[in-house]
């Protein structure tokens, strides 16, 4: 096949993947779930993560934990699609959560207890009209109303922010085999949206967390580089590299944000030679719902190997911790 053929293909996939993206990537709130919704009638936010994940049953990739005796670590997760695990299995509710997801991966860990899994994939930092996912304001109301979130919560992780930027847009509009006129604009507007719009609203949230639960370690995560720089793929190089710096904007943006009492767990390094375009890529690119999500892989030793190396101690693992 010659390469222009390729890149009209990929091209195609590209686009239809960003335009699954913005039509129906974001879950109705509407979609319910099987005991028990928040305050807008919508998804299902079941105390103890809402499925039984295998949890103790399962294996956990190697890691054990220690020093926190024989008193279990309680444990709540908030976020969006990237916390939730899509792609990472098979979803199993309204909010797409999976099995493979890290909070569910966390919460095979010896001691760990996940007393609430309320992620929900298409959530933003800022509260969405009534027919958006569970965003994460109302995820933590959920979460205090039920009393999941408390002066007994040991630890809280949450991936937030790309869905604020809209970020499927913002790739559509570098795609192409040559850098477009519209990709330097759209990454610009997105990071100026990060600086002034969602750096004051994750600071307001990420304080409610810390003041509904004092005791917990607030481990915040970042997000990874999409497409491997370099490399043939649908975007131009050029384009990969603005992407690239976006990305290191956002995540900057949402270190910022946390508290000195928090850990930022930056993960670029641990998908790094794992982009779109690699040989072993953990970021899903095949055309469907799913894609520009982490695979199993990517969850397991991306997103969990990078919270355990960099915030191990807040699930009684031996770490280093502080923020990266």
């Amino acid at each position: 096949m010659s390469p222009k053929p390729l890149s009209l293909r990929r091209l195609a996939v590209l686009s239809l993947t960003t335009a699954a993206l913005l039509a129906g990537g974001a879950v109705p709130a509407s979609a319910g779930g099987t005991s028990g919704s928040d305050s807008r009638g919508g998804h299902s936010l079941e105390h103890r993560g809402g499925h039984e994940h295998g949890g103790k049953h399962g294996g956990n990739g190697g890691w054990r934990g220690h020093g926190q005796g024989n008193r279990s670590v309680d444990y709540v997760a908030f976020g969006d699609s990237y916390a939730s695990g899509v792609g990472g299995g098979p979803e199993l509710d309204a909010c797409r959560r999976t099995a493979q997801g890290y909070p569910a991966l966390l919460d095979a860990l010896d001691r760990v207890e996940l007393d609430g899994n309320v992620t929900c994939s298409g959530a933003t930092a800022l509260t969405t009209p009534l027919d958006a996912p569970v965003d994460l304001p109302e995820q933590i109301d959920d979460a205090a109303a039920r009393g999941l979130l408390n002066r007994r919560t040991d630890t809280v992780t949450v991936t937030i922010g790309g869905d604020d930027l809209r970020f499927a847009s913002v790739i559509l509009a570098c795609a192409g085999p040559q850098l477009p006129a519209t990709c330097t604009p759209a990454i610009d507007s997105a990071v100026t949206y990060a600086q002034t719009v969602l750096a004051p609203q994750l600071a307001a949230e990420f304080a409610r967390i810390t003041g509904l639960a004092p005791r917990a370690t607030l481990v915040v995560t970042g997000y990874p580089y999409l497409f491997e720089a370099g490399t043939p793929g649908p975007i131009s190089t050029e384009a990969q590299t603005l992407l690239n710096e976006g990305t290191d904007a956002l995540n900057a943006v949402i270190a910022g944000q946390v508290p000195d009492s928090g850990v930022f767990v930056d993960v670029v390094d641990e998908f790094a030679g794992h982009g779109v375009g690699s040989a072993d890529s953990w970021i899903i690119f095949e055309g469907g719902p799913l894609d520009l999500h982490p695979t199993e892989t990517g969850y397991r030793e991306g997103y969990t190997a990078a919270i355990l190396e960099d915030a191990g101690s807040a699930f009684g693992v031996g770490c280093r911790g502080g923020h990266r």
